[in-house]
């Protein structure tokens, strides 16, 4: 064999030798999704939304009052508010729901501004016949996103709770976040190319994880949900969205008049990044009836993800419901001390 065709033939032995583990990865990555739908198939029900599925919960009875509706972060599949709305529900309707692409939420057309993720979810609400006043809840990414809908609507909203809630100006006014920003694009891309040959499922999730303070079954279907190539690209969409249109969409936006505001900040959060917590100070001016109290232990993902956190977001939810029902003014609540479990 002479030089050049033992070259070549290397060459393409090397080849086949790089492409047989993503191959096998493809195929890992395909039956474990498979399997997850299957066995993991989600905590809510799947409802037609003009031809496409939306993944919903619903808890709680029918009660006086407003219905409670969570908004997650990015990424987030909506089991991670099962401790919350499973305390919230015991006094008022909840529903909580996956946006397009995210957790088993079928993928809907780009960009994700907020004036399209607002208009979907008008119309998930028209298909659950969900017709009165609402309750706003959103965590992170999500507390940014509701105020699409609150400007748009401010006759249905009876009050608002942000969790942890990102602010339209934060990249501009705190170093920290805009540094850290190459760095969370970087990690979603990459999540999203190593997702579809199944190296986010041997990486696993660690014993660190703020995910981890979930009950067993949310944590598994939680995982499973962000093991998909789907719910990464759906993140990735709506971060390049959040930077070209969702803060100038949002940066100018109200809520209504006297509206019932609370504001639940992570203390881990504002000690890492003290500009965190002016801006969460700030959100809490959007409202003259409002209050902002910072939970004392709870990380970021951890105040909906672990227990004692999730307590204390549910009691101000509850004030929040309470004080809508009643036209009083907001209070601050008692918080749970740092781990306290249910």
């Amino acid at each position: 064999m002479n030089r050049l065709a033992l070259k070549c033939g290397l060459t393409a032995a090397a080849g086949v030798l790089t492409a047989v583990p993503f191959a096998a990865g493809a195929v890992y990555q395909s039956v474990l999704t498979r399997r997850d739908e299957r066995e993991l198939p989600g905590l809510g029900e799947l409802v037609d939304v003009d031809g496409r599925r939306v993944h919903v919960r619903r808890m709680g009875e029918p009660a006086d009052g407003p219905t409670v509706v969570f908004e997650s972060g990015l990424s987030s599949p909506l089991e991670m508010w099962s401790w919350v709305q499973a305390a919230v529900a015991e006094a008022a309707p909840t529903i909580s729901y996956d946006r397009a692409g995210i957790g088993r939420s079928d993928a809907g057309p780009q960009p994700r501004t907020a004036a399209r993720i607002r208009g979907e979810f008008e119309r998930l609400l028209e298909v659950l016949d969900v017709r009165g006043p609402l309750v706003l809840v959103g965590h992170s990414y999500g507390g940014m996103l509701l105020r699409a809908f609150a400007q748009e609507h401010p006759d249905r909203v009876a009050g608002v709770v942000l969790v942890d809630a990102a602010h339209p100006e934060q990249l501009e006014r705190s170093a920290r976040q805009r540094l850290g920003l190459p760095l969370m694009r970087a990690s979603v891309r990459s999540s999203r190319f190593w997702s579809r040959f199944g190296r986010n499922r041997l990486r696993g999730v660690g014993d660190d994880s703020q995910l981890t303070g979930l009950a067993e079954l949310e944590l598994k279907t939680t995982v499973a949900r962000m093991m998909t190539t789907r719910n990464w690209a759906a993140s990735e969409a709506e971060i390049e969205a959040w930077l070209a249109h969702v803060v100038d969409e949002i940066r100018t936006t109200t809520l209504p008049a006297g509206v019932p505001l609370f504001v639940v900040t992570a203390e881990e959060t504002e000690k890492a990044d003290p500009v965190h917590g002016e801006l969460q100070r700030e959100l809490a001016a959007l409202s003259p009836v409002s209050v902002q109290q910072t939970v004392p232990g709870a990380s970021h993902l951890g105040m909906l993800c672990s227990a004692g956190p999730a307590k204390s977001v549910a009691a101000a939810v509850l004030e929040v419901v309470d004080a809508a029902r009643t036209g009083r003014a907001v209070k601050p609540v008692e918080f749970e001390p740092p781990g306290d479990q249910p």
